[in-house]
């Protein structure tokens, strides 16, 4: 054996070890907590009794009306071009600054890498709310890896008020990790609020279920997960409004489509029959708030659901709920608004 054989060798056996250090730190290691940007001292320290939130699966701003998915049956992993990110980004910033929440719950929001084309989608929105309580917890951080294959998106929270306390908790993930490498690491991202008048708080909490579980699996723990926390709260008399992406149908929508079953593999129904007593779900039923991936969007064509929203507890009040429908120019998801109120 020469030299360079040996060399060769030696690199290969290297570059094998390397990955299989790289898959297994991806596949057991989470993600730290949550990280606050910003916080500053001229924050209100309470919410009143009744406030406006909004929720919204942002996409990375690589999923506009342009753009399909490999892992929803499409033949693209990226967005067609940085220029479209960028584009959708500047649309998902003016739709947030001219919806005017109290709090904003955005999932799908990512650093810089290769998925969102080398545009930090996270920067972007952050710079824009700087006055703002802002506290981001990554779901999904690969380890190990060099710029540009690095990444890190997640759970993105935005507050007009300081939180009183900040809490993750985690939640059951898919058995086989994406690619055979990266494990998803969800939890639920809460923050308590103090109220006005109020000796208990708004527990609001900010979360993304699991989306490609065979059969829903995953999702069914979570749903057991989620609840066990909320249900402990409200039985401190506390209020409780959860919002973000369930990736469940939250109602029995029939939205017009021409989508083949064979691409709504991951469509569940909402198991609605163990939703805790009087806990309440808050939707706007005309309007859909995904789309199927499969293909580029083409309205009438593309499978849409409702599958994003707010559930709250009892004590909680439902005042209004509406969609923004903007027709998935910029992500494949729609943003949903509510008003709530304690009882």
């Amino acid at each position: 054996m020469n030299l360079i054989t040996i060399i060769l060798s030696s690199l290969l056996l290297f570059a094998i070890l390397y990955l299989l250090i790289i898959a297994l730190l991806n596949r057991k290691i989470a993600p730290k907590g949550a990280k606050i940007i910003s916080d500053t001292e001229e924050l209100e320290k309470t919410l009143p009794q009744t406030i406006r939130l909004a929720t919204w699966n942002i996409g990375y701003a690589g999923l506009g009306q342009e753009s399909d998915f490999l892992i929803d049956g499409g033949k693209n992993l990226l967005a067609p071009s940085k220029k479209i990110v960028q584009k959708n980004l500047t649309a998902i910033i003016k739709q947030l600054q001219r919806i005017k929440a109290d709090i904003f719950l955005l999932q799908e929001v990512s650093q810089k890498s290769f998925l969102s084309r080398n545009v930090d989608v996270l920067k972007g929105i952050t710079s824009i709310f700087i006055k703002y309580f802002i506290i981001f917890r990554p779901d999904f951080a690969s380890i190990g890896l060099p710029y540009p294959l690095k990444i890190k998106h997640g759970t993105l929270s935005l507050a007009k008020v300081k939180p009183a306390l900040t809490l993750v908790k985690t939640l059951p993930f898919e058995p086989k990790p994406l690619g055979g490498i990266f494990h998803r690491h969800y939890a639920l991202q809460i923050n308590y609020f103090n109220i006005a008048g109020k000796p208990t708080q708004w527990v609001i909490i900010n979360l993304h279920l699991a989306a490609f579980d065979e059969n829903g699996a995953t999702r069914q723990k979570q749903f057991d997960a989620v609840f066990a926390f909320a249900e402990q709260e409200y039985k401190k008399d506390n209020y409780v409004i959860l919002g973000g992406d369930w990736n469940m149908e939250l109602t029995n929508s029939n939205f017009p489509h021409k989508t083949e079953e064979k691409y709504l593999f991951w469509k569940i129904p909402f198991p609605f029959e163990r939703l805790p007593k009087n806990w309440q779900i808050g939707i706007d039923k005309k309007t859909p708030t995904v789309r199927s991936n499969q293909k580029p969007y083409v309205a009438g064509e593309n499978y849409t659901a409702i599958i994003d929203g707010f559930i709250t507890s009892p004590n909680v009040q439902i005042n209004e709920m509406k969609t923004f429908n903007n027709d998935f120019k910029y992500t494949d998801h729609l943003p949903i608004i509510g008003t709530f109120s304690t009882k």
